[in-house]
């Protein structure tokens, strides 16, 4: 799994939140604190929401490998907890396979037999074709389900199952601005942007292809991290849409929360972290994502 470092809130929505508060005033020029903090708060976010699955709001691009029993039999299927002699044949051809977390969309996917992996089939998505997503109705994808008209199926063995995806809870932007100069090197740091007022360090952005995250802004000129996410650092021109990925408003409401919380542990005296017990207010913080905890649990662990 790339290092994810989508943050589910940005340093402007916590400079924001903290105004209020009367902790620290020195926090509004605080910027590399307030978005590790906020980083911190997200991974949090994340295993807590996963129970152990490998979870993310937004968008990230990987390959996994998936382990499949004998008789097109999926091992860690939860529906298949009976002992594979007492199934039927048609019981032991299982054709729906959970991903094992959050899926936006798949690129590929590779079939492998032979205890050498040299011989593979290429499937092709659809409902006509040989494999098709689930929920139909409803993003993200949890399961892989083979066409019953299909002549494809799952071979037994390990990493059989090739799935190159774009994992995570959700892939929606918003366009903020253009970049104003040519990025003519796949390893610059630094990019020029035509405004940066809706932009915050912390975002995760979009240029064509790329994904990068924002450090830090001084006037228009952002330095990022080039390439995250299993994207590819690339070249870039001139007048080309910068994107900002946007994430539930509910989890950044829970980001904010845990943020205000981790900078008053810091900002406070012992005597006071005690009696404010700030993993407490944390735990109570993370309940409000239960409803993303429980639809990441029923797509499985399996690669």
């Amino acid at each position: 799994m790339p290092t994810i470092y989508h943050t589910y809130a940005n340093v402007g929505n916590l400079r924001d939140f903290l105004a209020g508060t009367s902790y620290s005033s020195n926090w509004t020029a605080d910027t590399v604190t307030l978005r590790r903090i906020l980083q911190s708060a997200s991974r949090r976010m994340d295993s807590y929401v996963g129970g152990g699955l490998l979870t993310s709001f937004g968008p990230y691009s990987e390959t996994r490998y998936y382990d499949i029993g004998k008789g097109s039999y999926l091992r860690n299927d939860p529906r298949l907890e009976l002992p594979v002699d007492t199934l039927t044949p048609s019981e032991k051809v299982i054709n729906t396979l959970p991903l094992g977390s959050w899926c936006s969309s798949i690129t590929s996917v590779t079939s492998y037999s032979g205890t050498d992996r040299t011989s593979n089939e290429t499937w092709t998505e659809g409902y006509s074709n040989d494999y098709f997503l689930e929920p139909y109705s409803t993003d993200p994808k949890l399961f892989l389900k083979i066409n019953e008209d299909s002549s494809v199926s799952f071979n037994a063995g390990q990493q059989t199952l090739a799935i190159a995806a774009t994992w995570g809870w959700q892939n929606t932007t918003k366009t903020a601005t253009t970049i104003n100069a040519n990025i003519t090197s796949a390893t610059a740091t630094t990019l020029t942007v035509t405004a940066a007022t809706d932009l915050s360090e912390g975002n995760t952005i979009l240029i064509d292809t790329e994904q990068m995250y924002v450090e830090s802004i001084s006037s228009s000129t952002l330095t990022v991290i080039r390439g995250v996410h299993g994207t590819t650092a690339a070249t870039h021109t001139s007048g080309a849409d910068l994107k900002v990925y946007t994430y539930p408003e509910d989890v950044t409401q829970v980001c904010l929360d845990m943020g205000h919380i981790i900078y008053r542990d810091r900002d406070i005296g012992f005597n006071d972290r005690v009696a404010n017990a700030p993993e407490d207010d944390i735990k109570n913080a993370l309940r409000n994502l239960d409803p993303y905890a429980a639809h990441s649990q029923t797509s499985g662990a399996i690669f």
